[in-house]
């Protein structure tokens, strides 16, 4: 019976016991979570009363480490409130006491917040000092534990700074602590992302990304922020999901992505006018961050200017005639100023000027010159097929000549074939000068890139050599539409598809069709002689050097490449293929 009371009275105490711990560990929670509310508001002798009490709270439970930061968060907060003395004496008596009690912990936290108050003074070189030494500290006594919130505010000052090297050497090592919390990961990741964007490097950014989303999925926090992925995109050169994710940003982020998308696209105005925006934004951010600092010069200012006007007053009565006359001199002097400096201004503009009227010069001899050039090799290349023309009517229309009728056949066929030739050559050259003329084609017709390309295909078929075959194949469905100009897409087909024909003595041609994002793209490909080595770097070229001779490429490819122009898509020979020869072009599925 007394062994059963015995037992029962330590259950209660056991359960007493563990109310009261519940009751007390709460009580601290609360406590904590308060201090933390209250530490970015201004309410001081609030925060100050809620930190007291839980130091109390953690004495009285043992709870070394929140005892000091509960301390260290009075010293943070006095910083950030610009009470830097107040905010020394803490930190020091911290030391002192952590001194006492023979606590690491309490060191190390008197080494974070002397850090955090030269950091709020803006004496970056003193706080990066003070954190490099914390963080040596932690090394030493912690080791098994991360560092990374000291090394971040190690990055931020290095970034401040615009040390790039120093940010980049803080990030990896924020990645190599042990047991680095997920956030201080993230943070560390998105400095280097940055890094590897400015430098272009998209195989280091995609690795980088990789990461990121890994420790996105098994820690459960958002890293993945959306400038990101925006840069993620710029680098893989998907610029439309790149302008659609900027919509996700804030708006000194967004226009200065934006700027940096249009261009790469190539659209500098619109990449200028963003970047406008984003400077104007930028400066109003970087003043309104600098607040309290203009704030406090003003004042000085005031101060000094109201004591300077009561001495002016003063000795007004003595030194108005001095102040008139310097007023005087000071007002032909701004006068002289101005006058000087619009003839200096105007001085420039004219020699800017001069400079854009010699460029301007320069490019018209040159335009000059290419003309010319293009005109003497036109003049060569059609004075070629002419001779045997003449050569061959001449022989053909003499009596001096007793020719039989198969050598009459020959020289006549020969006659077709050079007059075709020229005829040919006469197209194209008109043809060439169309397209190039033309500042734009009309976008006024809906067609079906299938019904087109099997009209071509159909019509075509029959220029091919013996033995060569014509096909079509579409990843397209029937129903497709493009908006577009049907000419220059008919003139682009009917170009490629001669230049297959021209050079495939055996085997297939083949047109094809495909989608790719918002554009269509159409090839041309064939088993014939292909593109040689050397003429790759010059296929759309007009004119090809031959030794010390300049010889026609033929304009079928260069009127492609006019054509390509004016319907705002791109055209290329691929070098992958290696059968005989693939040229591909992409058009816009619809015109903006």
């Amino acid at each position: 019976m007394i062994r059963r009371n015995i037992l029962l009275l330590c259950a209660v105490v056991c359960v007493v016991s563990q109310n009261a711990f519940a009751r007390d560990h709460l009580h601290m929670v609360k406590l904590q979570s308060e201090m933390l509310k209250l530490i970015s508001t201004n309410d001081r002798d609030r925060f100050m009363d809620v930190t007291e009490q839980l130091k109390a709270e953690c004495l009285k439970q043992s709870n070394e480490r929140l005892f000091y930061t509960a301390w260290g968060n009075q010293s943070t907060f006095e910083a950030t409130h610009q009470n830097y003395v107040k905010a020394d004496e803490i930190s020091d008596k911290i030391a002192d006491y952590a001194e006492d009690q023979n606590s690491y912990w309490g060191n190390y936290i008197a080494l974070h917040t002397r850090a955090v108050t030269a950091l709020q003074k803006q004496d970056y070189q003193a706080a990066e000092e003070k954190f490099i030494e914390a963080v040596n500290f932690r090394h030493k006594y912690f080791p098994d534990e991360s560092a990374g919130d000291d090394l971040q505010e190690l990055m931020k000052i290095a970034n401040h700074r615009k040390d790039q090297k120093a940010g980049l050497k803080y990030a990896r090592q924020i990645l190599d602590e042990p047991n680095v919390a997920p956030i201080h990961k993230g943070r560390a990741l998105f400095r280097l992302s940055q890094f590897a964007f400015n430098k272009n490097n998209t195989e280091l950014y995609d690795s980088i990304y990789n990461e990121m989303m890994i420790l996105k999925k098994t820690d459960g926090i958002g890293t993945i922020e959306p400038v990101v992925e925006v840069n993620y995109q710029i680098l893989n050169g998907n610029y439309d999901e790149a302008l659609k994710l900027c919509q996700e940003l804030e708006p000194e982020k967004r226009y200065e992505r934006m700027a940096v998308i249009y261009h790469r696209m190539g659209d500098n105005d619109k990449a200028y006018e963003y970047m406008v925006k984003f400077k104007a934004l930028n400066d109003s951010i970087v003043l309104v961050s600098h607040g309290n600092v203009v704030a406090s010069c003003y004042v000085q200012m005031n101060n000094e200017r109201m004591k300077l006007e009561q001495t002016l007053l003063e000795e007004e009565n003595a030194k108005w005639r001095h102040l008139f006359l310097f007023t005087l001199i000071g007002a032909v002097v701004i006068i002289l100023a101005v006058i000087i400096w619009q003839h200096h201004l105007r001085i420039k503009r004219l020699e800017k000027e001069n400079v854009q009227l010699d460029k301007a010069r320069k490019k018209a001899e040159k335009a000059f010159d290419m003309k010319n050039e293009f005109i003497t090799h036109i003049t060569d290349e059609l004075r070629a097929p002419m001779n045997p023309i003449e050569g061959f009517s001449e022989i053909l229309g003499s009596s001096e000549y007793e020719l039989q009728p198969e050598e009459r056949e020959d020289l006549s066929k020969r006659i077709k074939s050079s007059s075709k030739h020229v005829t040919k050559l006469i197209d194209e050259l008109a043809e060439l000068s169309l397209y190039e003329s033309k500042k734009s084609l009309p976008i006024n017709y809906t067609l079906s890139p299938n019904h087109l390309c099997r009209h071509m295909v159909d019509s075509m078929h029959a220029l091919c050599k013996p033995g060569v075959r014509m096909n079509f194949a579409s990843d397209l469905p029937d129903d497709y539409a493009v908006q577009t100009n049907q000419e220059g897409v008919q003139t682009l087909l009917k170009h490629l598809l001669m230049n297959a024909i021209q050079h495939t003595d055996h085997g297939v041609i083949t047109l094809s069709c495909s989608e790719n994002g918002d554009m269509v793209r159409t090839s041309v490909t064939d088993t014939g002689s292909g593109v040689p080595e050397d003429r790759k770097d010059h296929v759309f070229d007009t004119f090809r050097e031959m030794g010390d001779n300049v010889k026609l490429n033929g304009l079928g490819l260069t009127i492609c490449q006019a054509v390509i122009k004016l319907l705002h898509g791109r055209i290329w020979l691929d070098r992958d293929y290696t059968e005989g020869s693939r040229f591909v072009f992409e058009i816009p599925s619809k015109q903006s």
